[in-house]
C-alpha cells in the first residue's frame, strides 16, 4: 500500500517515521529498512535524528531515487549491469565514435558545421552534452525514444507544437532537430546491440524497462517477492520524475510505501498561478478576469517560489493512494514574530499574514545589505555572537548558513570564523561541507595541475606550485627548508621560464635546462673555474649540497618527460597505464596524504572503465582527459564535515531544507540566485514542458520557500546591497525582493526598515559601535571613542630627549637628509613599506633592469679590459642577458659606456684606495633649549693617494647622489686639516665629474649644525624637506625670488615623488605646512645647488 503523509515542517515528518519505526518495527532484525533521500545532509540529519529518538540508529539504508529504482530493476532482473549501458558516462563514447560517420547527412549539417575544424575536444563536449539530453529523455520523455526507433518522428512534433507557439522558421529547424536525433537515437541502439548480450540489451532498454518491471512485478513468485523490501520510506524529497513515482506506485501493490510530502499549505493549491502566469493566460483569453481574480486570491509567496512543489502535489493527488494519513500541520499557535506569520500566512494560503507582531529579541526575519563576501561574513559571525548572548539555549549546532556558491565564500568563512582561539569568547566552532574537493585537496589540486601541463610555460610559479604539496615533495626526498633554499637558487641561476635552452634562433639561458645543468655542474665545478661545454657551475650546490641537487633534478627530469607525453593523443588503456604511472612517479606511498592518492587512483580507475567497456579505441587528446577529471573533481565536493555538531557551512542545495532554529543565506545577489541555467538549443523539453520537469530556476524558487519554513526562530537573509567603489545601492536576488514587497503590503514603511540591515564597509567602521549596531570586535572599539578618525602627523611625538643617541653614523646622517619621511617612519615609528616576497619573473630575460644593468657596468668598470669578454659571457650563461639581439646591443651599449668611463678613471682604476675614517665631535642645541654633545663617526669611500676622493657611479647623479657627495664633502672640510681634493664621476650620454666650489670650515660647520638640529628634532616630530628633482625645483625658483614659497610648484614636487612614506603623511595630514618645507629645503640645499659644478 502507498501512505501518502502531508505536514508543513519536517520534524513533524520526522516524529512520523521514528513513531513508525518504533511502533511498528521490521519483525527481521536482519531486514535492512530503506528510506529514501535526495542529499546525503537530510540523510546524516535524518540518522543523528532516529538515534537520539531510539537510542540507536543502525541496519538502515540512505540510496538517493534513481539508484533505489536501478537496483529494483537488478532484484528482479539479475542480468541486469550494475552500470546502466544507457547511462551518459558510457553513451558519451558512443557517440564519440558514431558522430563523425553520420555528419554527412543533410540533417546533421548544424553539427557537421560545428566540427568542421575537426577538434576532437568539441566533439567531445557535444557528445556529453547529447548523451545527457538523452538521458533525461529516459526519465522523463521515454515514449519519444519509443516513437524514434518505430520512426515516428511525427508524433513527437506534434506532441511538442501542441502546446507550443512556435513560428514557421523555428517549426523547421525543430523537425530538422528531431530528425538528426532520431537518427543518432537508432544508431546508438544499433551500436549498443551489437556489442550487448541481447538478453542483456532487452532488459536495459529504458524505455521498455518499466513496462517490463510491472510485468514482472505482477507474476512474482515467492522467492522473487522476498527479495522486495519490506518497506519504502520516502522522505524529504519535494519533486521526483513520474517515472519514478510510477515505480513507487507499482511496487506499492505489493510493499507498504510510505511518502512524506512537506507541503508548505495545508489548503488546496494545486491550481494556484502566480501572477506573470495569470497576465499570459489573459492574454490569450483563456480565463475571464474573474477567474483570474479567484486564481489571485492565494499568498503571492507560495505562488512565485512554489511551482516546483505544486507540480509534484499534484503528481501525488493523481497517485489516489491507498491510504491517505491524516494530515499534521503546525499553525504556529502563539508565535506571532513576523516570520511565524509570514509561514501561517502560506499556510492558510492566505494573501495577508495576521497583524499581531510581538517580535522577541531576536528579530526572527533579517536582511541584511553588505559591501563584500567578506563583510558578509563579519557581519554573520556578530550576528551570531548576538544571538548566542541574547538565547542561552541556542548552540552551535542549532545554525545552518548555506550559500549558491560556497566556494567562494570559504576563505572568507575560514579567515573570519577560524581567527578566534577556543579560549576566546568569541570563538564559534563551525564546519565547512561541500566544497570542490579540486579546492580543499592539493593532491586532487596538483594532479589536475599536472594534466594541464601541456600547454604550460614551465614557469618558476608552476614549478614550485607542484613542490609545495608534501606528498610530491617527499617523494623527491625536499624538506620544507629545502623548498625555500631551491626557490633562491631558481633565482640565482637565473631560471625564469621555458624547458629546452635550444630555439630556433635564440639559446633561452634562463631555461630551466640550462638551470639545472648549472646547478649540477656546480656540484663539482666552481664559478671561478670559467664554463665548461657552454655551462657555468653554480657556487652554492657545491659539496654537501649536491643531494638536493640531484633530487631536484630527477623531479624535473621525470616532469619534463612527462610533459613530452602529453603533446601527443594516446588510447584510454594508454592513458590509464601512464596515469596509474604518474601517481607513482610523483607521489609518495607513505604521506600523510596517501589517501588522497588512493582517490585518485581510484577515480582513474573510474573514469577509464567506461571508455574501455564501450571499446573506444581512438587516441585521446590530452585536453578531453583534462576535462574528464576536472568534471570528476568539480562535480566531487567534500561532504563529511556536514552536522557534525557546529555551524554547519555548505551549499544551498534541493530538498536540503532541514530544521534548524537559525537558517542563514548567503549571497543572495541579483543575477546568482535563482541560479541560471543555459540550456541547449536542441533539448526538445524545453518546447514541451509536463507535469514533474524538472528546471533550475524553479528548483532554487522553491528551494528558498523551503529555507525560508525550515526556519524554526530566525531567517537571515545576506547579499552584497553596496558597491565597494562608489557606495552605490546593489538589488537583492528577485526572491529577496518579492519578500520585500510582500511585508511592504502588509506592513509600513518604518515596521518594515526595522528588519532591513545596511552595514558600514570596513569592521573598523564607528558606525559599528554606535546607534544601536552590533559588533564584538573589541579590538576596533577604540574607533567609537577617537575624537577625529586620524592623528594628524604633524603632531609632536612624547619623547624624552635624555634617550637621544650620544654617537651617530656618517650613513644614518646621509639617509636621513637623502629621505627624511622614511627615515622617521623606519626609525622612529618602526614602520617599513618594503616588500621582500619571493616573487620569482614569469618570463625570460628581453631587456636589463635598470639594478642589473648598473651591477654590471659596476663590475666592468672595475675588472680589466681584456676580462670583459669572459665576464660578459659569464653574465649571459647566468641568463642575465637579454636574448639574442637584444643582449647584443645591450653588450654593445655597456661597452661603449664602460670605455669611457675607464678613460675617464684611468688613473685611478686598479690603484689602491682606502677609508677615510671620519670622527666630528659637535654640540648641538635641541628643541627644548638644551644642548646636546654628540660624535658623527663614519668612513668616506674611495680615498687614493695624495689624500683625494674620487668616487664614481655608472649611470646617471641622482639627488640622492648629489646629497651624498655633498655631505662626504662638508665632513672632508671640517675634519681634515688640509683641503682635500673631491671629485664624483657619473654617466649621462657622457662621462661628467662633479665638483664643489671651495667652502670655509664655518660654513661647513654651519651647515652640519643645521642637519643634525634637525636630525634630532625628526626624534619628536616629523621635519622634513623636498629632497627629488631639486635641481627642476630651484631652477624655477630662480626665475622668481626664492624666498617666496611657490605653494602650487612645492606641492606638485612632493606629490609628484613616488615615495610611498610621503602618500602616507598627505593621507593623514589635513594641511602638510608647506612653508616649513619649503624653508628647511633652502636651508638645506641651497648652498649645494649654488656650489656644484659638472663638467
Amino acid at each position: 500500500m502507498l501512505k501518502v503523509y502531508y505536514a508543513n515542517q519536517l520534524r513533524d515528518h520526522k516524529d512520523l517515521l521514528v513513531g513508525i519505526l518504533e511502533n511498528d518495527p521490521n519483525p527481521d532484525p536482519f531486514s535492512q529498512e530503506t528510506i529514501l533521500v535526495q542529499s546525503i545532509g537530510m540523510a546524516q540529519w535524518l540518522q543523528m535524528e532516529i538515534a537520539q529518538k531510539m537510542g540507536i540508529s543502525a541496519n538502515i539504508a540512505f540510496p538517493f531515487p534513481t539508484s533505489f529504482v536501478w537496483q529494483q530493476y537488478r532484484t528482479l532482473f539479475p542480468e541486469l549491469p550494475k552500470e546502466n549501458i544507457f547511462s551518459p558516462s558510457s553513451t558519451v563514447w558512443r557517440f564519440m565514435r558514431l558522430i563523425p560517420k553520420l555528419l554527412s547527412h543533410p540533417s546533421l549539417s548544424p553539427l557537421a558545421r560545428y566540427l568542421a575544424e575537426g577538434d576532437q575536444l568539441k566533439l567531445y563536449q557535444l557528445a556529453t552534452k547529447i548523451a545527457d539530453i538523452f538521458d533525461q529523455y529516459l526519465v522523463y520523455r521515454p515514449q519519444w525514444l519509443i516513437h524514434w526507433e518505430q520512426g515516428e518522428n511525427q508524433h513527437i512534433l506534434n506532441a511538442i507544437t501542441q502546446n507550443s507557439s512556435l513560428k514557421i522558421q523555428a517549426h523547421a529547424e525543430l523537425e530538422n532537430t528531431i530528425q538528426w536525433q532520431g537518427m543518432l537515437w537508432n544508431a546508438l541502439i544499433a551500436d549498443i546491440r551489437q556489442d550487448t548480450a541481447e538478453e542483456i540489451f532487452h532488459t536495459s532498454h529504458r524505455a521498455y524497462l518499466q513496462h517490463r518491471y510491472f510485468e514482472k512485478l505482477a507474476n512474482l513468485s515467492d522467492l522473487e517477492l522476498q527479495k522486495l523490501p519490506k518497506r519504502v520510506f520516502v522522505f524529504g524529497i519535494s519533486s521526483l520524475p513520474p517515472s519514478q513515482l510510477a515505480v513507487l506506485k507499482k511496487l506499492s501493490e505489493y510493499i507498504t510505501v510510505h511518502l512524506f510530502f512537506t507541503n508548505p499549505s495545508q489548503e488546496y493549491w494545486g491550481d494556484q498561478q502566480d501572477e506573470r502566469m495569470l497576465e499570459k493566460l489573459a492574454l490569450k483569453q483563456q480565463i475571464s478576469s474573474e477567474e483570474m481574480q479567484e486564481y489571485a486570491k492565494g499568498n503571492p509567496l507560495l505562488a512565485v517560489w512554489g511551482k516546483q512543489g505544486k507540480e509534484f502535489f499534484n503528481l501525488l493527488e493523481e497517485l489516489e493512494p491507498l491510504i491517505n494519513e491524516p494530515r499534521l500541520f503546525d499553525d504556529f499557535t502563539g508565535k506571532y514574530s513576523l516570520l511565524a506569520n509570514v509561514k501561517r500566512a502560506i499556510l492558510y494560503n492566505q494573501p495577508e499574514f495576521d497583524e499581531t507582531l510581538n517580535e522577541h529579541e531576536i528579530p526572527s526575519l533579517q536582511i541584511h545589505a553588505c559591501h563584500s563576501k567578506m563583510r558578509e561574513v563579519e557581519v554573520l559571525h556578530n550576528r551570531l555572537l548576538a544571538m548566542f548572548e541574547q538565547d542561552p539555549q541556542l548552540s552551535p549546532k542549532d545554525i545552518i548558513v548555506m550559500s549558491p556558491d560556497i566556494d567562494s565564500y570559504a576563505p572568507y568563512i575560514n579567515a573570519v570564523f577560524a581567527r578566534f582561539q577556543r579560549s576566546d569568547n568569541r570563538y564559534i566552532p563551525f564546519s565547512l561541507s561541500d566544497q570542490k574537493i579540486s579546492h580543499v585537496d592539493p593532491v586532487v589540486a596538483s594532479f589536475l595541475n599536472l594534466l594541464s601541463f601541456k600547454e604550460k610555460t614551465f614557469s618558476v610559479e608552476e614549478i614550485l606550485d607542484l613542490l609545495n604539496v608534501a606528498a610530491i615533495r617527499t617523494k623527491y626526498q625536499i624538506s620544507e627548508e629545502q623548498l625555500l633554499q631551491l626557490q633562491e637558487w631558481i633565482t640565482s641561476v637565473g631560471i625564469r621560464a621555458g624547458l629546452q635552452q635550444d630555439n630556433p634562433s635564440w639559446q633561452n639561458y634562463n631555461s630551466w635546462e640550462n638551470g639545472i645543468a648549472r646547478l649540477l655542474l656546480g656540484t663539482a665545478l666552481k664559478e671561478e673555474n670559467n664554463p665548461w661545454q657552454n655551462v657555468l657551475g653554480f657556487d652554492e650546490s657545491y659539496g654537501l649540497n649536491a643531494d638536493l641537487t640531484g633530487n631536484f633534478a630527477h623531479f624535473l627530469e621525470n616532469l619534463t618527460a612527462w610533459h613530452m607525453q602529453l603533446q601527443t593523443a594516446h588510447t584510454a588503456k594508454q592513458w590509464q597505464a601512464m596515469l596509474l604511472n604518474l601517481l607513482t612517479q610523483f607521489y609518495s606511498e607513505e604521506h600523510e596524504q596517501i589517501d588522497s592518492v588512493l582517490v585518485l587512483q581510484h577515480s582513474i580507475k573510474a573514469v577509464m572503465e567506461p571508455i574501455l567497456q564501450t571499446e573506444f579505441n581512438e587516441p585521446l587528446a590530452t585536453e578531453i582527459i583534462l576535462q574528464l577529471f576536472e568534471s570528476r573533481f568539480h562535480d566531487t565536493r567534500s561532504s563529511l564535515n556536514f552536522m557534525v555538531g557546529h555551524v554547519n557551512f555548505c551549499t544551498l542545495l534541493p530538498m536540503r531544507a532541514i530544521p534548524f532554529k537559525v537558517v542563514c543565506l548567503l549571497g543572495m545577489n541579483e543575477g546568482e540566485f535563482p541560479r541560471q541555467q543555459m540550456s541547449n538549443s536542441f533539448d526538445l523539453m524545453q518546447y514541451a514542458h509536463q507535469k514533474g520537469d524538472r528546471a533550475r530556476r524553479d528548483d532554487d524558487r522553491y528551494l528558498f520557500l523551503e529555507s525560508l519554513l525550515s526556519a524554526q526562530q530566525v531567517f537571515y537573509i545576506s547579499y552584497i546591497g553596496q558597491s565597494l567603489t562608489d557606495n552605490q545601492e546593489k538589488l537583492p536576488s528577485i526572491l529577496v525582493s518579492q519578500l520585500l514587497d510582500y511585508l511592504s503590503s502588509q506592513l509600513s514603511d518604518s515596521q518594515v526598515q526595522q528588519y532591513l540591515y545596511r552595514h558600514p564597509m570596513t569592521v573598523f567602521s564607528p558606525n559599528n559601535f554606535i546607534d544601536g549596531a552590533i559588533s564584538y570586535d573589541v579590538e576596533w572599539l577604540q574607533a567609537k571613542h577617537q575624537p577625529q578618525a586620524i592623528n594628524d602627523f604633524s603632531e609632536p611625538i612624547a619623547r624624552d630627549f635624555v634617550d637621544l643617541p650620544n654617537e651617530i653614523e656618517l650613513d644614518d646622517l646621509i639617509s636621513y637628509v637623502q629621505d627624511p619621511v622614511k627615515f622617521f617612519f623606519n626609525r622612529q615609528l618602526g614602520i617599513r613599506f618594503e616588500q621582500h616576497e619571493y616573487a620569482p619573473e614569469p618570463h625570460e630575460v628581453f631587456e636589463l633592469s635598470k639594478l642589473d644593468e648598473y651591477q654590471l657596468l659596476n663590475k666592468l668598470v672595475e675588472i680589466k679590459p681584456c676580462d670583459h669578454a669572459q665576464y660578459i659571457e659569464n653574465t649571459k650563461l647566468k641568463g642575465k642577458l637579454p636574448h639574442g639581439y637584444f643582449g647584443e646591443l645591450a653588450t654593445q651599449d655597456m661597452n661603449e659606456k664602460v670605455h669611457m668611463l675607464q678613460i675617464a678613471l684611468a688613473d685611478y682604476l686598479g690603484k689602491e684606495k682606502s677609508l677615510l675614517e671620519i670622527d666630528y665631535p659637535q654640540g648641538i642645541r635641541l628643541p627644548n633649549g638644551e644642548t646636546h654633545q654628540i660624535r658623527v663617526q663614519g668612513y668616506i669611500q674611495n680615498c687614493f693617494e695624495q689624500q683625494q676622493i674620487v668616487q664614481w657611479r655608472v649611470g646617471r647623479l641622482r639627488d640622492k647622489d648629489l646629497i651624498r657627495a655633498w655631505l662626504n664633502y662638508l665632513f672632508l672640510i671640517v675634519t681634515q686639516e688640509n683641503n682635500v681634493p673631491f671629485r664624483f664621476y657619473f654617466f649621462d650620454k657622457k662621462v661628467q665629474c662633479l665638483r664643489f666650489t671651495t667652502l670655509d670650515k664655518s660654513q661647513a660647520a654651519d651647515l652640519i649644525q643645521i642637519y643634525l638640529q634637525d636630525y634630532f628634532a625628526n626624534f619628536g616630530q616629523l621635519t622634513t624637506a623636498l629632497t627629488s628633482d631639486l635641481k627642476g625645483y630651484f631652477k624655477t625658483l630662480s626665475e622668481g625670488n626664492e624666498n617666496e614659497l611657490d605653494l602650487a610648484l612645492l606641492e606638485k614636487c612632493l606629490n609628484d615623488s613616488s615615495n610611498p612614506y610621503w602618500y602616507r603623511v598627505v593621507v593623514q595630514t589635513a594641511v602638510p605646512d608647506f612653508n616649513a618645507i619649503h624653508q628647511r629645503t633652502l636651508r638645506w640645499f641651497e648652498l649645494m645647488i649654488r656650489s656644484q659644478e659638472i663638467q
